[in-house]
C-alpha cells in the first residue's frame, strides 16, 4: 500500500501563523503536523509515502529529507500552481503503483485513523467522522453505506456526518480526477461528485482522533487533543523546589528553576530556561530556546521556539508564535468570545490571543480574548489590545 499526502497548500485562513511556514509544518506536541501524519502511516505499515508539495516547499524537504529518519521512503512532487486538491493529486499521477490512500497535509490524524480505513479492505471508500461544526467541511449524505454527496462548507445543514479528506482509491480513479481537473473542477470533492456512484464510494467512520485546523485558534484546541504523553522524560536540570507532576517531556540543556510547578501533560523543548516561581499547566506546549521569567502562568498554550515571556505574564489558551518578546506585567486571558479572520466572525470558546512571529510587546500590555496580533508588531507599554492588528503594525 503506497499514500499520497497532498501538502502544497498555504492556509490562508490560518494567518498570522502560516507566513513563515506551510500549514503542515505547524507544530503540534512539538512536532509539524506533517509528521504526525507520516508517523500514523509506519505505524500501521504504510512506508511509501508521495508528498505534494507547493508553498514553502523547502521547509518541508529540509526537514524530512528522503524520510528514513522517520521509516518512511518519501517521493516529492511539486504543485507549482496550487489550484486545489484534486489539481494536487493528479501532479502524483504517475507515483502510486497500485490501491493507495490520499491524506491532507494538514490534519493530524492517530494511528487508529488509518486503521479504520485500512479495515475496509478494499478501495474505493471515504473515511468520515462526525463534528459538532460541520459547515465548516464537506457535509456527506449516505445512502447504503456508500457516499452519495459531498456538500463544501453548506451554510446550513442537519448532517453531522462529514469528510476527512482521507480516501483509499484504485488506480482506475486518477484518469477520472484527470478528466475532471482539465473540465475546471480543481477540488477533489467537486472532482469526485459527478463520478460517486460510478465509482461506489464507501462511507467508513472512523472511531481515532482526527482534528483539523481552518482558523488559527483550532491550533490551540489541536494541541490540547494531540499531547499525549506516558509519564516523564526529563532530559534537562531541575532545580530543588521544582514540582513535576503528571506526564511531563523536558528536553536536553533546559533548566527549570527553583519554585516552579508543572502539570502534565506538558512538553517542553530542548534550552529552555524556565522559572524560578513559574507555574505552568496541562497542555501546554512550549518549543526550544523559550524563556519564561519568575511568577509568569502559562495554561493551555502554545509557545513558540525562541520567544520570550518575562516577569508575572499570565497567558492563557493562547498560541505565541516564534521569536516573540513579551514584556513583563502582559496578561491574555481566555474567554468565550468571538474571532474575526478575513472577514469572517467565529465563535471561540475558552480561547485566548494570537500572537504572530517577531512580534515585541511591552510591558503591562493586555491582550482581550480572540484577539490576533500580526507578524512582526511592536507594541508599546501599556496597551490595550482590543482588536486585531495587521503584520509590521506600530501601537503606541
Amino acid at each position: 500500500m503506497q499514500a499520497v499526502i497532498l501538502a502544497a497548500g498555504h492556509g490562508t485562513r490560518l494567518w498570522p501563523l502560516s507566513e513563515a511556514r506551510p500549514k503542515v509544518m505547524m507544530q503540534i506536541g512539538n512536532k509539524p503536523i506533517l509528521e504526525h501524519i507520516i508517523s500514523s502511516l509506519v505505524e500501521n505499515g504504510i512506508t511509501d509515502i508521495a508528498i505534494v508539495v507547493g508553498y514553502r516547499r523547502g521547509l518541508i524537504q529540509a526537514y524530512f529529507g528522503d524520510g528514513s529518519d522517520f521509516g518512511a521512503d518519501l517521493t516529492y512532487m511539486e504543485q507549482k500552481r496550487l489550484l486545489g486538491t484534486a489539481h494536487a493529486l493528479v501532479t502524483a499521477k504517475d507515483f502510486p503503483k497500485g490501491d493507495f490512500l490520499v491524506l491532507p497535509g494538514d490534519n493530524v490524524i492517530s494511528p487508529a485513523v488509518i486503521r479504520d480505513l485500512l479495515k475496509g479492505g478494499r478501495p474505493n471508500s471515504a473515511l468520515l467522522t462526525r463534528s459538532s461544526i460541520p459547515s465548516k467541511y464537506g457535509v456527506v449524505e449516505l445512502t447504503d453505506g456508500r457516499v452519495d454527496r459531498i456538500t463544501e462548507k453548506p451554510s446550513s445543514t442537519d448532517s453531522c456526518v462529514i469528510s476527512t479528506g482521507i480516501f483509499h482509491f484504485s488506480l482506475d480513479v486518477i484518469p477520472r480526477l484527470e478528466a475532471a481537473v482539465a473540465d475546471g473542477r480543481m477540488g477533489l470533492a467537486d472532482a469526485l461528485q459527478p463520478i460517486l456512484h460510478e465509482l461506489m464510494i464507501r462511507g467508513i467512520m472512523t472511531t481515532g482522533c482526527w482534528c483539523d485546523a481552518v482558523y488559527p485558534w483550532d491550533v490551540i484546541d489541536m494541541s490540547s487533543r494531540f499531547i499525549s504523553l506516558n509519564g516523564q522524560r526529563i532530559e534537562g536540570r531541575i532545580e530543588p523546589g521544582v514540582s513535576i507532576k503528571g506526564p511531563v517531556n523536558i528536553g536536553e540543556g533546559s533548566r527549570i528553576r527553583s519554585g516552579t510547578q508543572i502539570e502534565g501533560p506538558v512538553i517542553i523543548g530542548k534550552g529552555c530556561d524556565i522559572g524560578p516561581n513559574v507555574a505552568i499547566s496541562p497542555v501546554t506546549s512550549i518549543g526550544d530556546n523559550v524563556t519564561i521569567s519568575p511568577f509568569s502562568y502559562i495554561s493551555g498554550s502554545i509557545i513558540m521556539s525562541g520567544s520570550s515571556i518575562q516577569s508575572h505574564c499570565h497567558i492563557s489558551r493562547s498560541l505565541i508564535d516564534s521569536n516573540v518578546r513579551l514584556g513583563p506585567h502582559v496578561s491574555s486571558p481566555s474567554a468565550t468570545t468571538m474571532g474575526r479572520v478575513k472577514g469572517e466572525l467565529i465563535p471561540l470558546n475558552d480561547i485566548g490571543s494570537i500572537i504572530g512571529s517577531n512580534t515585541v510587546i511591552g510591558g503591562s500590555v493586555s491582550i482581550q480574548p480572540g484577539v490576533v496580533v500580526g507578524n512582526g508588531c511592536r507594541v508599546s507599554d501599556g496597551s490595550r489590545i482590543r482588536e486585531n492588528i495587521n503584520d509590521r503594525s506600530e501601537v503606541y
